[in-house]
């Protein structure tokens, strides 16, 4: 297969709250931790670009994730 299939966790930006705060009573807000698996399509040192499914010339479910988010990738062997 010409494209590795990967298992990705990263980190993620956190929800904007919809309502006034009170400074002294806000709880920290970290980010979220990610999990994906997809097709790796794309490589480079900012970013990687994964697709959930693909054929032989079509892909569908793309998304890019940027480098400095990604905290572990492993190759699942097929």
């Amino acid at each position: 297969m010409k494209y590795k299939l990967i298992f990705l966790e990263w980190l993620d930006s956190k929800g904007i709250t919809n309502q006034w705060e009170y400074l002294n009573e806000i709880e920290p807000m970290k980010p979220s931790r990610c999990f994906s698996v997809g097709f790796l399509i794309e490589e480079t040192a900012q970013y990687k670009t994964i697709a959930q499914s693909l054929n032989a010339s079509q892909i569908i479910g793309r998304m890019t994730i940027p480098q400095c988010a990604i905290q572990r990738m492993t190759e699942i062997k097929l």
